[in-house]
């Protein structure tokens, strides 16, 4: 393997004068990439960085961005990203767990950013990425590279030396900080090139937040084959199609709620009219796999992973429809049981990865040693991802350990009861939650966003799903919106969801009762 400052400087020297990221009508070659790597190297250490410290960015998209990480790594410093969408306490949660020595941040977040820090010990020296009046404790990025001078060679770095502490959304508890180390990366940038079938010659569209550990590993897998990234500033369903011409790109990055949102959008000539030959990515839903794959003339890629796992440790390349594939050579995995026994074929428990090296898992949660040995045990991850094996090797993902419900007695899989309901005519998405129940426990809530131009009809739903699901899993209640909050690859975030029972069509009292097998 190599190390990410070594895959920069072998790509300026075999592929200078390609292109390494386009971004505004602007391209940046990996000769100029590497250049300016070692000038914000310099910058870093005229700041104080010293290797091992804990680097913090809190940046829109940009070129610049992607430079810094790079120059993160070249002094031996652990880079830690913070989503641009934090306030004031979001951010003092991070910034006390991970105690970066440095926070470059662009201007715009300056305000939650100063809170934040008049709120933890040590605050960190904060660098403006944009000129302006400086603070107390404030540098500018331009003022301190004017006093520095480029770093013409990097550290020396171990294959298991983390390179960046990745925080979970923290949708079971307070985020959390997986460590990862550069053999982590060099495994996940691998894998990625494998399932997207990398080319040198290919054109990847870049959507990803860079606050998100898939556009980093995306990064990663354009050092390792020289390949060209198209970054864009956020995710546009409405415009995608047409930035994909414009770019030339040939692969595309999904992830599943991205596949419903493209296709509820309207027809157009651009959706045909590109290069892209395979969408790669995680969690397609069943039911429209084929149906993407036919509408957009593409090979649907499907994969798993997870951030303290990997970015895949699963990979379906045989379009086994609804699989997530058979492990990687770098991983061993299997299917334990409640009594973490073995489970047969056909069997649901939870997903277990076991690493053949451990630093290509994440190596631990920063600073949480009690909160690791739930996750890192024996060698193993313990994913608390619900899965089945068959017996031809294929996985099957079944849900999250932790995303279940309890009503009546009985233990109920929201990602199950989703599956069907997003499978119902004129269903873009839904989101299934638990809220209280005058007789303890929880009832079952569906909230469900229509197709443009369809319209909620809860009954119709319920007798839908009720031809599918087991009694005690077709919920009571239904809630209609026209979107969901979600997280920088548009997933939908539960934690943020505001049910509103006393508005939603409840079953019970409308007198419809699902039928129980007799």
């Amino acid at each position: 393997m190599q190390l990410l400052s070594e895959l920069l400087e072998a790509r300026a020297r075999d592929s200078g004068e390609r292109v390494f990221c386009s971004f505004r009508g602007v391209e940046t070659t990996y000769a100029q990439a590497h250049g300016r790597v070692q000038e914000l190297a310099g910058a870093l250490v005229q700041a104080g960085v010293q290797p091992g410290d804990r680097i913090g960015l809190m940046l829109p998209q940009s070129v610049e961005h992607l430079e810094l990480c790079l120059a993160i790594a070249w002094v031996g410093a652990v880079f830690v990203p913070f989503s641009i969408h934090l306030k004031s306490a979001g951010l003092e949660l991070q910034l006390s767990s991970a105690k970066p020595r440095l926070m470059i941040a662009s201007r715009d977040y300056a305000d939650a950013i100063r809170v934040a820090c008049g709120s933890v010990t040590p605050a960190p020296m904060v660098v403006w990425f944009e000129d302006g009046v400086d603070g107390a404790g404030e540098l500018h990025l331009d003022g301190v590279l004017r006093a520095s001078r480029p770093v013409a060679s990097s550290v020396i770095r171990r294959p298991e030396d983390a390179i960046t502490i990745m925080y979970t959304s923290g949708t079971t508890g307070a985020p959390k900080g997986a460590v990862g180390s550069e053999l982590s990366w060099w495994v996940g940038a691998k894998t990625t090139g494998i399932i997207s079938d990398a080319r040198r010659d290919d054109v990847f569209h870049f959507w990803e937040p860079l606050y998100h550990g898939s556009a980093w590993i995306v990064m990663a897998l354009a050092l390792q084959k020289g390949l060209k990234l198209h970054m864009v500033e956020r995710f546009s369903a409405s415009r995608l199609w047409d930035q994909v011409a414009e770019s030339g790109a040939t692969k595309l990055h999904y992830l599943g709620g991205l596949v419903n949102i493209l296709l509820a959008q309207p027809r157009g000539d651009g959706e045909r009219n590109n290069k892209v030959s395979i969408a790669w990515g995680a969690a397609c839903p069943t039911d429209g796999w084929r149906q993407f794959e036919e509408r957009f003339g593409l090979q649907v890629r499907e994969g798993y992973g997870l951030t303290e796992g990997g970015m895949f440790t699963h990979l379906n390349l045989d379009g086994v429809i609804g699989s997530m594939g058979k492990p990687i050579e770098e991983y061993q995995s299997w299917i334990a049981d409640e009594q973490g026994q073995r489970a047969g074929p056909g069997e649901v428990g939870e997903l277990v990865l076991k690493p053949r090296l451990p630093a290509m898992a994440m190596t631990e949660y920063w600073g949480e040693p009690e909160k690791t040995k739930v996750v890192l045990r024996d060698g193993c991850v313990y994913t608390g991802d619900l899965a089945m094996v068959d017996d031809k090797g294929y996985y099957y993902f079944k849900g999250r350990k932790k995303d279940a419900l309890r009503r009546r007695g009985e233990n109920i899989s929201a990602w199950e009861v989703e599956r069907v309901i997003n499978a119902a005519p004129g269903v873009e998405e839904s989101a299934v939650i638990g809220v209280d129940s005058e007789l303890g426990e929880q009832e079952v809530m569906a909230i469900v966003k229509m197709r443009e131009g369809g319209s909620g009809d809860a009954l119709s739903l319920l007798r839908f799903s009720a031809e599918r699901l087991a009694y005690y899993q077709v919920p009571r209640y239904w809630q209609f919106v026209a979107d969901f909050p979600r997280g920088p690859t548009q997933r939908i975030v539960k934690r943020e969801i505001r049910p509103n029972v006393a508005q939603a069509w409840d079953a019970e009292k409308a007198g419809v009762k699902p039928a129980r097998a007799t």
